[in-house]
């Protein structure tokens, strides 16, 4: 019989455990020792996060054609692994991995509130990266300015021992701030770098120029870049809605705006 279970509390002992997530992101991966790879990112009605991985590649197609993005589906039949890397791509410390035993069906979407994993910028400014940020997080701001396109050399990007060149990639710096005056240099790259110039281009200045970050690595506190996307998993949202937390933000910045202009 299954028991139905949150995120927070499956493990690698419980063998007849049913989750009901919604599948946020899917990803390819590769490396150079494990080849390619599918990876899903799941979130649950508490608002917990956890890494899937799909390792035999005979079961790629099977799960692209069962799990899609932004639908909530019931799953069992997965393993559990417990891991310790001190960055990780979730506050768990477990991830879940889809095999030919795993069973998927429909489930009801969850339409209550599930809350962003924000972290203050200030918490940014002052810690970096600490026992509390090495995991993606959520962020929410305004942009005061964004550079131009450029390309860096991105030591993240997978290659074998015998392939010495460097490897480079597209990026775009900006600014955000927070409600108190908090700021944080922030750093895209990749195709999501392209994106954002585009969108920048379109959407800058018209409005207060809020920005959602979901899903983003903190990764320093010295001056350089704060905050930096991850590749094929982090995302944003211009001028966002349905979200408690950024209606917060923006009414607090209308008044902010509105006491200054009273000064």
């Amino acid at each position: 019989m299954l028991n139905d279970v949150k995120l927070a509390r499956v493990g690698p002992n419980r063998h007849d455990s049913r989750i009901t997530v919604k599948v946020l992101k899917i990803w390819d991966t590769i490396h150079v020792d494990t080849g390619e790879g599918l990876s899903f990112l799941f979130l649950d009605d508490e608002g917990t996060k956890m890494h899937a991985l799909v390792e035999r590649k005979d079961q790629h197609r099977r799960f692209r054609r069962l799990l899609h993005e932004e639908e909530w589906k019931t799953i069992s039949g997965f393993q559990v692994r417990t891991f310790t890397p001190w960055i990780r791509l979730t506050k768990q410390r477990k991830e879940i991995f889809l095999t030919s035993e795993t069973q998927v069906d429909d489930a009801d979407a969850f339409d209550g509130f599930i809350p962003l994993d924000l972290i203050p910028f200030g918490d940014v400014m002052r810690f970096g990266v600490h026992a509390g940020t090495v995991y993606l997080r959520d962020f929410i701001g305004q942009i005061l300015f964004s550079h131009e396109l450029g390309v860096i050399k991105d030591r993240s990007l997978p290659r074998n021992r015998l392939n010495l060149y460097e490897k480079y990639t597209s990026k775009i710096d900006f600014v955000m701030r927070d409600n108190v005056g908090n700021r944080l240099n922030v750093r895209v790259k990749g195709q999501l770098a392209d994106k954002f110039k585009l969108f920048w281009l379109c959407y800058a200045n018209c409005g207060t120029n809020i920005v959602l970050l979901t899903d983003w690595r903190v990764v320093g506190n010295d001056g350089g870049i704060n905050v930096e996307s991850s590749p094929g998993i982090s995302t944003f949202d211009f001028h966002p809605t349905g979200h408690l937390e950024v209606e917060h933000f923006e009414n607090t910045l209308e008044a902010e705006v509105d006491d200054s202009d009273d000064d």
